[in-house]
């Protein structure tokens, strides 16, 4: 996989329960707060590490979703300037 671009999302709100709860693997979720994404194609792919986490090299699990599935997804960029901000 090549490097991919990410961003921070504030909320993240899918149409189906789709990931795992970190929690509670049998749980899942529709819902997500303060994770990072990246855009590859028709693709969303969803790091759920806390953010001080995200620049730690090895390995992570990383949930891939189609971007159909998306509903709402709010950067913490959008929040600052009141713009929508584009992936």
């Amino acid at each position: 996989m090549t490097s991919l671009p990410w961003r921070p999302v504030r909320i993240l709100e899918l149409n189906d329960k789709l990931i795992p709860d970190p929690n509670a693997q049998h749980i899942k979720l529709d819902r997500l707060h303060s994770v990072r994404v990246a855009i590859d194609g028709s693709f969303l792919h969803i790091d759920l590490r806390p953010e001080g986490e995200w620049k730690k090299p090895g390995e992570f699990t990383i949930y891939t979703v189609p971007a159909s599935n998306v509903l709402v997804m709010e950067s913490q960029e959008q929040v600052k300037s009141g713009k929508v901000v584009g992936f």
